[in-house]
């Protein structure tokens, strides 16, 4: 089989063409007869017969509560695997009330209020040959047999999670929180291995008349528990696109992740308001069969708003940004862009759609990787400026006239990216925007290690990077969502740091508002807004500047420097800079090391940067000033860093707890990242794999790990940071491995369950370098030092 298209570190999306129908086992053909002749030549499998899954009919549910803030002793017999279908009344052993509740025919379970978990418990009943996958809303976790998975508790409708199930009688608990609305469980069966999820799809919109390469994402739930190795995903030849193929190392068994595809249109589409057609293709020597679905994808006008899709660098999953171009648009003259962050719960598409074309900018509107997504901190963030970088190379922007905004959620998030990449940004122009989750919730500021993890979430800390930008805060004075102190807040607080600020509050209007005044929403599309941002341009490589930053790993670029490790990291890094004539003087305070663009600086007529006293001369090429060893700002900490490159979960080759939490961490990624996850069984484990992913290491003893570079140890009774040891202790860590980073998640023999309650993918869950618990209790947590060693000073318990 041809493979005509490999993106290392890439995964490209599985869109699977049905299943085998009529019942049949995914062993046999539409006749039942066995069709392996194909594998047995060593030819590519058959491919499966396409067929829906069946509804599962659930007729009751027994439904108990439990206090949110106190002991669960449900989910506690789930952990040790003594939960049983409860009869209805007093439970004596769990100490809780069983009550009987029917299902509506939507698979509606009911609505619950107040500070209580709600336990709803089934008996499913599947044949051998059977799988099990499941529509889980308004919900945290479902359970099959004690097995975790995810659910989606925003109710989005398009995302589907497999069940590990047994032949005869299965027990499916669904764990939710009251969220408004009713919990809803739909179960569905399939004999099949894998299910192409084309609800939670990812495509983009070709332009009438353009030829570009686009990539396509999908979610693909595989329905068995073993791993699927060597997962081979491919478009399929046809009138419009060639064929494009790519190999990912390996799936986790019971898990639902994205995969990409390539799609290469032929020639250009001529006609604005076609769908295209297009196959895809995947397969794996760990399947009987192979899958196919046929998608389309939609063609638009050039002049109409569209999707764009891209390769994250973060996962190599697919993203989207919508885009509305300008009025009467010239490829051959430059532009203003205009980076447009969304509410929760809105599609960046309807983002840029609420905008109006004007003749000056294109509106980008990245995605929060889903609508509520990672209220665009950490992997929402980064998203908005890989969507940003891929729209600069996609489009003819002027560099000196990029601008922020943003509107609620995405208000915040014009803050939030303002304030830590002010050298990407002429303006900051929040809409209903909030400072930080301190202010609009009232959440507790964490302290010690936890907190300097989570330092980028204190927005005002960072304000004076906006000491040289414009600021254009809008609010309507009656907003029942965001309140309107956030607004006078922060226009109070801008204050202190520019003279340079414009604060419009629209009288009598609540959180979303809409009047005469632009032909989009006004709320965003303010045309004082825009004349503001007409009247401000960008220098991206300005010599005099004031930049703070909470970490080289979050936060390291400005202008011409690369700020690469700090001397602490409890603390920010900060440098200043000034020039005078053809030199450029920095003043540093808590960088060990950074690096200056040398070709850029003599590009601007500086032959000389003194860093703290010291002269350097200039070459055209990066000068790097400070220890070349240790930390580096890719490869840094914190324990997230490590899933902010591609990235691979390791587990024995056992199947067991610890490729169930693998499984349980993909499948979340997904259903709240939009994301892929690779995995694979240690004895799959290879050179190209250990080079082109982050390791993450799941319940794997010490000597799984070739050189480790980091003070720690383990086995399968204690854990060891430095001289510290912890018996009967769980730990995350990590650590640099072959040039980038890698991760272990570690829990003494019997504790592997621990591992489920570390889930880096949120805006509010950073760690440290390492913690350590013990019984639900951090015991200790903190950072290596600058050369990845312990120090006791740079620890808390």
């Amino acid at each position: 089989m041809r493979r005509t298209k490999r993106w290392l570190g890439e995964v490209l999306c599985l869109t699977l063409l049905g299943c085998p129908g009529n019942g049949s086992s995914p062993d046999a053909d539409a006749d039942g007869e066995l069709d392996a002749d194909a594998e047995a030549d060593g030819g590519p499998p058959p491919v499966a017969p396409d067929s829906e899954p069946e509804a599962v009919a659930v007729t009751e549910w027994m439904v108990a509560l439990v206090s949110a803030s106190g002991d669960d002793p449900i989910e506690r017999a789930i952990e040790n695997g003594t939960l049983a279908y409860p009869a209805e009344g007093d439970d004596p052993v769990l100490g809780v009330s069983w009550s009987r509740r029917t299902p509506r025919p939507d698979g509606a379970i009911g609505g619950w209020s107040g500070d209580i978990l709600i336990y709803a418990v089934a008996r499913v009943t599947t044949d051998p040959g059977q799988h099990l996958l499941a529509r889980v809303e308004r919900a945290f976790s479902v359970y099959a047999n004690g097995v975790k998975q995810p659910a989606d508790v925003y109710g989005s409708g398009k995302t589907r999670v497999p069940l590990r199930t047994v032949p005869g009688e299965n027990l499916i608990v669904v764990q939710a929180y009251p969220a408004g609305a009713a919990v809803l469980c739909q179960l569905f069966r399939t004999p099949d291995e894998v299910r192409l999820n084309d609800l939670d799809l990812t495509p983009p919109d070709f332009v009438a008349g353009e030829t570009a390469e686009l990539p396509l994402g999908l979610a693909l739930v595989h329905l068995t528990e073993t791993p699927a190795l060597d997962v081979e995903a491919r478009v399929v030849d046809s009138d419009d696109f060639a064929e494009t193929s790519t190999v990912v190392p390996g799936i986790p068994g019971g898990s639902v992740t994205q995969l990409a595809f390539l799609l290469r249109p032929k020639a250009a589409f001529p006609t604005a308001g076609e769908t295209v057609p297009v196959r895809l293709h995947v397969e794996s020597p760990s399947w009987s069969w192979a899958y196919e679905r046929e998608v389309a994808v939609g063609v638009v006008a050039p002049e109409a708003v569209r999707r764009r899709t891209f390769v994250s660098p973060d996962d190599g999953s697919v993203q989207y940004y919508g885009v509305l171009p300008p009025s009467s648009y010239d490829p051959s003259s430059d532009y203003a862009l205009v980076l447009s962050t969304h509410g929760a719960g809105v599609e960046a598409s309807g983002q840029a759609a609420a905008y109006s074309a004007r003749d000056w900018n294109f509106v980008v509107a990245p995605t929060n990787r889903r609508p509520f997504g990672f209220d665009w901190e950490e992997w929402g963030r980064a998203n908005a400026l890989f969507a940003l970088d891929d729209a600069m190379a996609a489009f003819p922007i002027d560099p000196t006239r990029v601008y922020l905004t943003g509107h609620s959620m995405g208000g915040h998030g014009a803050w939030h990216l303002g304030v830590t990449t002010p050298g990407r940004f002429a303006t900051v122009g929040p809409s209903a925007g909030w400072s930080s989750f301190y202010s609009y919730t009232g959440a507790t500021r964490p302290t010690g290690s936890i907190g300097r993890a989570r330092a980028h979430s204190d927005t005002n800390v960072y304000l004076g990077n906006l000491a040289r930008r414009g600021v254009y805060i809008i609010h309507g004075s009656a907003d029942d969502n965001v309140p309107v102190r956030e607004g006078r807040d922060m226009y109070a607080a801008v204050q202190e740091v520019t003279t340079d600020v414009v604060y419009h509050e629209e009288p009598g209007a609540g959180h979303w508002w809409d009047g005469d005044a632009a032909p989009g929403a006004d709320c965003v599309d303010w045309p004082p807004l825009f004349e503001f941002m007409r009247t401000h341009t960008l220098d991206p490589l300005e010599l005099d500047f004031d930049f703070l930053s909470p970490s080289p790993a979050y936060s390291p670029i400005h202008s011409f420097v690369t700020i690469q490790s700090a001397v602490t990291p409890r603390a920010d890094v900060r440098v200043v800079s000034a020039h005078a004539g053809d030199t450029v003087e920095l003043t540093t305070t808590n960088v060990r090391s950074l690096e200056l663009d040398g070709a850029a600086l003599r590009g601007r007529g500086i032959v000389a940067a003194v860093v703290d006293g010291d002269r350097h001369d200039l070459a055209d090429e990066p000068l790097f000033v400070g220890p070349t060893t240790g930390k580096r700002a890719d490869v840094y900490g914190t324990f997230n860093q490590a899933f902010h490159r591609p990235f691979c979960f390791v587990h024995p080759d056992e199947d067991g707890v610890p490729s169930q939490v693998a499984a349980f961490l993909a499948s979340y990624w997904s259903l709240y990242g939009n994301g892929h996850a690779c995995a694979v069984p240690l004895a799959r484990l290879t050179d190209e794999v250990r080079d082109g992913y982050n390791l993450i290491y799941v319940g794997l003893p010490q000597d799984a790990i070739a050189d480790l570079a980091v003070p720690v140890s383990w086995d399968a009774a204690s854990v060891t940071v430095g001289d510290r040891d912890f018996a009967g202790a769980s730990m995350v860590v990590v650590f640099p491995e072959r040039g980038h980073l890698s991760a272990a998640m570690v829990a003494p023999a019997g504790g592997e369950w621990s591992l489920f309650g570390i889930v880096p993918f949120s805006s509010r869950a950073g760690l440290p370098d390492y913690l350590v618990w013990l019984d639900g209790s951090r015991v200790l947590a903190g950072f290596f030092d600058a050369d990845w060693g312990y120090d006791a000073a740079l620890a808390d318990p």
